[in-house]
């Protein structure tokens, strides 16, 4: 059995982050010092207005503050949302046939992401061969991608994490069509993010599918599960000792339109045999910029595995 404690919630714009009392007593447990540090972020969109601030600054400008996010960690996992096509042309304004040149990827790369999640609704903007492209060109530059049957397994010191994904978003299937992928890839000793691309746009809390679908990831193996496409924060659940973030929001967008589009979560996890204590971290976005809020507390919890 798995058992946990929650030192504290938080308010981030209207989600509420759960907070969970366990009745039992805290007991001592031998942490192992084997760990990996993962960060996992939102949506992170590099085309379109981001693009064109991009050709005015410079490249590296939508991470110029992202260290402070990023700051000690292994892996760091964000949702890639658009295609890399060979034939890049700039997407316009209001287009949202999302393409995304080169040069941003590695700029993202530069940063520190090195995993990226392509289950979501924008992978296959440009078809098949524009997904291809973007798999290819990821790999090129160094970072790993997950989805369209593919994972990532990545191990440091003893410690073996799994990357899974998938997309909701478009035609509803029985959960057991992700859970199955699961039972079939998961290790015993393997620390599995499950990530999906699920719920409503701009809705502040998840819906009835979202908590199906998550609580089937969990129910199978999942030991969190990481969501994103609502562009906003929603609230984070605990479930049979495992949390649940239904969204992270923006990561890195040009939705300025919003108070709620211009903030998101990234979550720390650090994983050792027995042990995963998270760091619930607000970010503000200034003009597809992200930083680390200045108004709203870090929180932190920790999981006994």
């Amino acid at each position: 059995m798995i058992k946990y404690f929650l030192f504290a919630g938080v308010f981030l714009g209207s989600a509420f982050l759960a907070l969970y009392t366990p009745e039992f007593p805290l007991k001592e447990v031998l942490i192992s010092q084997n760990e990996v540090s993962v960060v996992a972020v939102g949506d992170m969109m590099l085309g379109r207005f981001v693009e064109e601030l991009s050709l005015r600054h410079g490249f590296d400008y939508p991470f110029a503050f992202a260290s402070e996010i990023f700051s000690e960690s292994d892996i760091v996992f964000a949702n890639f949302e658009g295609a890399i096509p060979k034939d890049h042309q700039k997407t316009p304004s209001y287009n949202y046939k999302l393409s995304v040149p080169k040069n941003a990827a590695e700029a993202a790369h530069r940063s520190g992401i090195n995993v990226v999640s392509l289950s979501n609704n924008h992978s296959e903007d440009f078809g098949a061969s524009g997904y291809a492209n973007t798999v290819s060109v990821l790999n090129d530059i160094g970072i790993a991608s997950v989805g369209k049957n593919s994972d990532h397994t990545y191990e440091k010191n003893g410690v073996k994490i799994r990357f899974m994904g998938w997309n909701d978003t478009f035609a509803h299937v029985s959960p057991s069509a992700f859970t199955d992928d699961v039972y079939a890839s998961k290790k015993e000793d393997e620390f599995l993010i499950a990530s999906v691309h699920f719920g409503e746009e701009y809705a502040t809390t998840s819906n009835a599918r979202q908590k199906e679908v998550a609580h089937a990831l969990i129910n199978a193996g999942a030991d969190v599960v990481i969501g994103t496409h609502p562009h906003v924060a929603e609230e984070m659940e605990i479930y049979h000792g495992r949390p649940i973030f239904y969204s992270l929001g923006n990561f890195i967008f040009d939705q300025y339109f919003s108070e709620e589009t211009q903030k998101g979560l990234a979550v720390k996890m650090t994983i050792r045999e027995g042990v995963v204590e998270y760091e619930m971290l607000p970010i503000d976005l200034t003009k597809s910029q992200p930083k680390l809020s200045a108004d709203a507390a870090v929180r932190k919890f920790t999981v006994f595995r």
